[in-house]
């Protein structure tokens, strides 16, 4: 029974010892991305996002369609597809896309299929109901290169 009382103690010792040990707090830069979770976020997204612009806005068809155009292409950014097992919006990359072309001035970015639809709609929509000098025309829209 001793053996036991005495077996126990020092168990519970070692428990507490293990317990009570000290833990190294490391601090990191405010800029350095850490990930914790291990899954996607924010700033995979972000990173991604960051590395198609780059990888579009420096590709050499660019700069041959503005020498021989004498102007921006326009485009249109398709959807992209989400290949991967994650729970990934794909639509923030096309978004981003458009932003990046609009603000950088090397492009120029047409609606996307489903706007355009909603801009004709709405342009049908006014041909009954607005005055002649505001309504806009059928066919007028600005075509991708």
């Amino acid at each position: 029974m001793q053996k036991k009382l005495w077996f126990l103690s020092i168990v519970l010792m070692v428990f507490v010892g293990v317990g009570c040990g000290s833990k190294s707090v490391s601090r990191i830069d405010i800029d350095t991305q850490m990930d914790l979770s291990g899954k996607w976020n924010d700033t995979d997204s972000r990173k991604v996002s960051e590395e198609m612009i780059s990888d579009c806005l420096s590709r050499p068809w660019l700069g041959r369609f503005q020498e021989e155009k004498g102007a921006p292409p326009t485009v249109i950014v398709g959807s992209v597809r989400n290949q991967t097992d994650e729970h990934i919006i794909s639509e923030t990359f096309t978004k981003d896309l458009e932003r990046a072309f609009i603000n950088s001035g090397q492009l120029r970015v047409v609606a996307s299929r489903d706007e355009r639809e909603e801009v004709r709609q709405e342009r049908m929509d006014m041909q009954g109901w607005s005055s002649e000098e505001s309504e806009k025309e059928f066919m007028q829209e600005v075509g991708a290169d």
